[in-house]
């Protein structure tokens, strides 16, 4: 168990503040050490935030990576201390912890998609071995 969201490891949360997890070289290694047999689902990277809701059909989050952190952050700071995932009510918020400012956050999530388009032009990987 994490003492923070930030710091549990093999979390979405985790993911999203420091992406480094690549899902296709797990499920290869899985499979070469026989933990799987095969593996034919397409692998798809988390959803990205989307800021609003739209009346347009919308592929990610309706809400904003800020706002996701604070009910994360909220959400251990309501669990039972005595719990597994709550979060110490002294701690300073998330985006403090992680030291996040507005300017930067609407920087970096205005300008993703530009960004980091290249890595998902392709669209997610299919792995299929057996074993």
């Amino acid at each position: 168990m994490a003492i923070t969201p930030e710091q549990s490891d093999y979390t979405s949360i985790q993911e999203r503040i420091r992406p480094k997890f690549n899902t296709e070289k797990s499920v290869g290694e899985q499979i070469e050490l026989g933990a799987l047999s095969a593996f034919d689902l397409t692998i798809k990277p988390l959803q990205p935030f989307e800021e609003a809701i739209t009346n347009s059909p919308q592929n990610g989050l309706p809400f904003n990576f800020p706002d996701y952190l604070e009910l994360v952050d909220f959400t251990g700071r309501a669990v039972l201390a005595n719990k597994r995932g709550a979060i110490d009510k002294h701690l300073p918020p998330i985006l403090l912890r992680l030291n996040i400012s507005t300017e930067s956050w609407l920087k970096n999530s205005t300008q993703f998609e530009a960004k980091y388009r290249s890595s998902f032009a392709k669209g997610p990987p299919s792995i299929r071995r057996s074993a």
